[in-house]
């Protein structure tokens, strides 16, 4: 890092220098070291530039509109594309202001018309407030309010005298963004954007704006003059009308990452949790034995830790399943399964083994792991009736303890699976004995 800091620092230094002299030069120019230029005469400066501050205007906001639509391409929101055509709108009723007309009738219908987009303008920019983030494009409304206002400003110039437009639009247009700023300003205290909350505060600057035009149209406040006051006024708003318009599609894009980066992490733990669990019984599956074996035996072997092993199997599932069905089979492996996983630590682990079998890997020594066993088997007993589970079935289990060198767990699984069966001989031949 410090080497690429030098020598950022040494190519900045080096063109520093490169430019400095002709620097100098250009702010306190040597005649002398040019004498040989004396027969042109000088070099004359370039001529004056008439700069109109509506088609300049109207030229930034061609190309906000024309920077949001390469935004869109990477963002399709319906919000982005109510803000294009705004811009758009302002964009044609400032080129509509920024010229004169020698007919005074003609004149007339396009001041109304530039009034009009002004209006269609500051309602897509309410109607983008209340698309984002994103709700679909709805233009069934808005074409029929567009049309009403079209008649009224269209036809107006015609009929009434040209102040009563030039108020009516300015009005008209500070009241929806107004409308406009109340929604921005509340969407940027609830999702605490910056963009938003600029593009609010613009909005609201932009209807105060609109509200001094209509006043100015009608001379209450100010003369003529005023309205290029406001003219620059609303050149200024508006450019950071546009920084936050492009900052709330990034701000919604790192947001729109984020919540897709959580999901898929989300995802990434469900996916593995399923893969180490089994489908039916929730409880752990073989292959996250074999991932946690090597682990458990090495914790046992460093610590001293007590390891023990139980083995459980249900007695009589073969005859369940062929008498009433898998169905009824796949319910009593979900309860067994549960009883065993709210019976256990949660350090323990719980793992179905194959078909009715399951293995209990318990951080005990083998007296506990026997008092388990018994303790599972009695909660059989008393929770079966209540869990709706069939008669004529019940757990067998056996224990065995994990030797302190014991290099897998296949030994100590195939002595408990050997106590199992004794014990499942000694259920058989005590129920055969109560008959």
């Amino acid at each position: 890092m410090r080497r690429c800091v030098c020598r950022r620092t040494t190519a900045l230094v080096i063109a520093s220098a490169a430019i400095a002299p002709f620097t100098a030069l250009a702010a306190q120019p040597a005649p002398h070291l040019f004498g040989n230029l004396d027969a042109l005469q000088g070099i004359p400066a370039p001529p004056p530039m008439l700069i109109r501050p509506r088609e300049f205007a109207a030229y930034g906001a061609l190309i906000t509109a024309a920077t949001l639509t390469t935004l869109y391409l990477y963002r399709g929101r319906a919000f982005i594309v109510y803000w294009i055509g705004s811009w758009l709108l302002v964009a044609a009723s400032l080129a509509l202001l920024a010229r004169g007309y020698g007919d005074v009738r003609l004149g007339s219908v396009m001041l109304g018309l530039a009034q009009l987009l002004a209006i269609w303008s500051a309602g897509l920019m309410l109607l983008g407030a209340a698309a984002f983030p994103d709700e679909p494009l709805r233009w069934t409304v808005p074409l029929k309010v567009a049309a009403a206002t079209a008649v009224w400003f269209l036809a107006a110039p015609l009929v009434l005298p040209l102040v009563v437009v030039l108020a009516t639009g300015p009005a008209a247009a500070a009241v929806l963004l107004g409308w406009a700023a109340a929604r921005y300003l509340r969407l940027g205290v609830r999702t605490r954007y910056v963009g938003v909350a600029v593009i609010g505060l613009g909005m609201l600057l932009l209807g105060g704006s609109h509200a001094a035009a209509a006043a100015v149209s009608l001379n209450v406040l100010w003369d003529a003059q005023a309205f290029n006051q406001l003219l620059g006024f609303n050149i200024i708003v508006n450019l950071f009308v546009a920084l936050g318009m492009h900052v709330l599609v990034f701000e919604d894009m790192t947001d729109a990452l984020r919540r897709a980066h959580r999901d898929l992490a989300q995802a990434h733990q469900e996916v593995k949790r399923l893969v180490i669990t089994d489908a039916l019984t929730g409880c752990h599956n073989r292959r996250f034995f074999e991932q946690i074996e090597r682990r458990e035996i090495q914790r046992h072997r460093r610590y001293g830790a007590p390891l023990s092993v139980v083995f459980v199997d249900v007695n009589h599932f073969k005859r369940l399943n062929d008498t009433l069905g898998h169905d009824v089979g796949d319910e009593v492996l979900k309860a067994i399964g549960a009883l065993l996983r709210r019976h256990v630590r949660e350090s323990d682990y719980v793992i179905r083994w194959g078909g009715d079998e399951f293995v209990l890997l318990l951080t005990c020594g083998l007296g506990e792991a026997e008092r388990k066993a018994d303790e599972l088997k009695r909660a059989f007993e008393r929770e079966r009736r209540g869990a709706g589970l069939p008669d004529g079935i019940g757990l067998s289990i056996g224990a065995a303890p994990v030797p302190a060198d014991a290099a897998s767990l296949a030994a100590p699984i195939r002595q408990a699976d050997t106590r199992m069966y004794d014990d499942k001989l000694r259920d058989s031949a005590r129920t055969r004995a109560l008959e």
